[in-house]
């Protein structure tokens, strides 16, 4: 996969083994959730925060973050894949605040077709 700049996203295969992935409920909430990324060893090594109105079906990233060695490896990309998996056919917006996230989810629209709106879907749940 290459980003719209034409550079690449994925760097093969990780360097230490396999990651494994966890999806929580936030706890107190109903519609906050969190995706963690595990090393082998059970460090985190990236997470991924959104928000889900069910109602409405609206999704919104409030945070993705992997860190700086395992970026790169397309940990992002699947803990994006296994968000969208839980809400199949949801408008879907981020802050899109930086330009490498900017990079980031132009390229995962690209790869999925789903959109990724740069400012808050319109739905007064998510605020």
């Amino acid at each position: 996969m290459t980003s719209p700049d034409g550079l690449s996203l994925r760097r093969g295969p990780c360097p230490v083994g396999a990651v494994r992935f966890l999806r929580a409920a936030s706890p107190g909430t109903a519609d906050r959730f969190l995706i963690t990324a595990l090393d082998l060893d059970g460090r985190v090594v990236g997470r991924l925060d959104y928000r889900l109105c069910h109602g409405c079906r609206a999704g919104y990233v409030d945070a993705i973050a992997i860190t700086g060695p395992w970026q790169g490896y397309g940990l992002g990309r699947e803990a994006v894949t296994l968000m969208l998996g839980h809400a199949v056919a949801y408008r879907w917006s981020t802050s899109r605040r930086s330009l490498p996230g900017r990079r980031f989810f132009a390229a995962m629209a690209e790869e999925t077709g789903v959109v990724f709106e740069g400012r808050a879907v319109r739905c007064t749940h998510l605020r």
